[in-house]
């Protein structure tokens, strides 16, 4: 009896063990503050405060201000972080253009894609002669783990 006993609470730590390193990436909502407008997969979203949330898998991330009644939905793959890392929100920013880059919460992160409105600004920076660095700016917004 204690052999089965012990055998069920094994084979349930496995499935529990499996069940969270397979749901890495953004586990809680996050909240920011985003004090400037910004592009989430061609969508350009006003500055003001938003609430981050991956979807139904982990690959769809999702981006909303109740208050603005305003949102985008973007397809996202996952990134490794450092146990230490802080939440925050990462863009990219090509003159006065930011495109929303990468989500880091304090369990793990999601990359976003450079839509084809990035890859625009970008190719007009790069063919700008005036521009020295073709690098964009990144620029860090710090997020707050949501309930």
């Amino acid at each position: 009896m204690k052999k089965q006993i012990l055998n069920v609470v094994a084979i349930l730590s496995v499935i529990i063990t499996l069940s969270i390193a397979g749901f890495a990436g953004l586990t809680r909502n996050l909240e920011a503050n985003i004090p400037f407008d910004f592009m989430v997969n061609g969508k350009k979203l006003s500055a003001g405060k938003y609430t981050v949330t991956s979807g139904g898998t982990q690959k769809m991330l999702h981006i909303s201000s109740w208050k603005l009644k305003q949102g985008a939905i973007a397809i996202a793959r996952e990134l490794e972080v450092s146990a230490e890392s802080k939440p925050q929100l990462i863009f990219r920013r090509y003159g006065n253009q930011y495109f929303l880059a990468k989500v880091i919460s304090d369990m793990g992160g999601v990359e976003l894609p450079k839509s084809k409105a990035e890859q625009k600004a970008e190719k007009t920076r790069r063919d700008d002669l005036t521009m020295n660095n073709t690098a964009p700016e990144i620029i860090t917004v710090s997020a707050q783990v949501g309930q």
